[in-house]
């Protein structure tokens, strides 16, 4: 229970931390806010089913999210793969 709401508010914390940081040139936002999504999702079902809802409707975005997951760390592969509306 208790990691439960270390990751939530971990991952929370990362997504709103991207949002600030997303209009700078470099693409660090983008990557914490991946990364805090990636958290998330395991934890709360229905951000999963929306994600695969998300990827079902823009299928070119879904396709590049299967081709870049290979050169992922394995939790976001894991939410990729989970996430697939293909599968």
């Amino acid at each position: 229970m208790i990691r439960r709401g270390v990751t939530l508010v971990s991952g929370v914390l990362l997504i709103l931390t991207g949002l600030v940081v997303l209009p700078l040139p470099i693409p660090v936002g983008l990557l914490m806010i991946i990364l805090g999504v990636s958290l998330i999702v395991p934890a709360i079902p229905a951000l999963g089913r929306f994600l695969t809802r998300m990827r079902r409707r823009y299928p070119v975005t879904s396709r590049k999210l299967n081709r870049i997951s290979t050169k992922l760390p394995g939790f976001i592969r894991r939410v990729i793969r989970d996430t697939d509306p293909d599968v």
